[in-house]
C-alpha cells in the first residue's frame, strides 16, 4: 500500500469516527430501528421494540449503579463518580432521543431516566464526600434521609406530570368473557410488559387495540383491571397514537 493510500485510509477512519462521536453526542431521532442482536440473544424470545429500548436502558442503569458502587468502595474518588455519570447520562440520552419516535411515551422515559440516574449520582457522590468530613452518625442519619426526600418528591413529581391510570394493550385471545390482552411496558402506567386477562366487553374483538383501566398496587407494579375503549379496530392500525400533552 502505497504512502498516500495508507494516509486516505487513516483519514476515512477517523471521518467515520468523529461521525460516529457527533452522532453520539448529538443524536437525532431516527426511523430505523436498530437491530438489537445482544439483546435479542439474551433475551432469547420474541419481545416487541419497545421493550428492547427498555431493556437496554434498564441494563444501562444497572451497570451505572453497580459502577458507582464498586467506586465508592474501592476508589471513594468523586471524579470518576463524576466521568461515570457523565457517560452513563450521555449514553441514555443518546438511546432515548435515537428512538424517539419508535417508542411509545418518551417524554415519561427521558424525565424517568435522567432524574433518576442524576438522584443516583447526587447520593454516591455526597457520601464520598460526607465521609471525610463527617464525625458522627447524625451526619450519615440527615444525610440519608435527604436523599429519601428527593426520592419521595420525584417520584411524587412523576407521577403528577406523567403518571395516568390507564395504558393500551392489544387484544390476543378471546375466550367467553375474557380476553387476554398483551400490553407494552408502561412507565407512565408503572405497568411492566405482559398478558393479562381482563373481562371481555361486547364489541372488543381478537387484534384490537384497547385502552385499560389500570389498578395501582403499593410498592409493586400496576396490573390492567377492565377494557375502558376500544380505542382502535384491528382493522386500522397496529398501534395508539399518543396523547398530547
Amino acid at each position: 500500500m502505497s504512502l498516500e493510500n495508507l494516509l486516505y485510509s487513516i483519514g476515512l477512519a477517523m471521518e467515520k469516527v468523529f461521525i460516529k462521536i457527533k452522532e453520539f453526542l448529538l443524536p437525532k431521532p431516527t426511523e430505523n430501528p436498530e437491530s438489537f442482536r445482544f439483546l435479542r440473544k439474551l433475551v432469547k424470545r420474541n419481545i416487541t421494540y419497545h421493550e428492547l429500548v427498555s431493556l437496554r436502558l434498564q441494563l444501562i442503569f444497572i451497570i451505572y449503579l453497580i459502577s458507582l458502587l464498586l467506586i465508592t468502595m474501592l476508589l471513594k474518588d468523586p471524579l470518576t463518580l463524576l466521568l461515570t455519570f457523565v457517560i452513563e447520562f450521555l449514553y441514555i440520552r443518546y438511546t432515548i432521543i435515537r428512538n424517539w419516535n419508535l417508542i411509545i411515551g418518551p417524554r415519561a422515559y427521558r424525565f424517568f431516566y435522567y432524574g433518576i440516574s442524576t438522584i443516583t449520582f447526587v447520593a454516591f457522590l455526597g457520601y464520598v464526600l460526607i465521609r471525610k468530613v463527617a464525625t458522627e452518625l447524625i451526619y450519615y442519619l440527615t444525610y440519608i434521609s435527604s436523599i429519601f426526600v428527593i426520592v419521595v418528591v420525584f417520584r411524587y413529581y412523576f407521577k403528577h406530570k406523567f403518571g395516568r391510570d390507564y395504558t393500551y394493550g392489544i387484544i390476543e385471545e378471546v375466550k367467553e368473557d375474557l380476553v387476554r390482552v398483551f400490553v407494552h411496558d408502561d412507565i407512565a402506567a408503572n405497568v411492566k410488559p405482559g398478558y393479562y386477562w381482563v373481562p371481555k366487553v361486547s364489541e372488543a374483538k381478537e387484534g384490537d387495540i384497547v385502552k385499560l383501566l389500570v389498578e395501582n398496587r403499593t410498592f409493586r407494579s400496576s396490573i390492567p383491571v377492565r377494557i375502558l375503549e376500544v380505542s382502535q379496530s384491528s382493522q386500522t392500525s397496529t398501534e395508539p397514537k399518543e396523547e398530547s400533552e
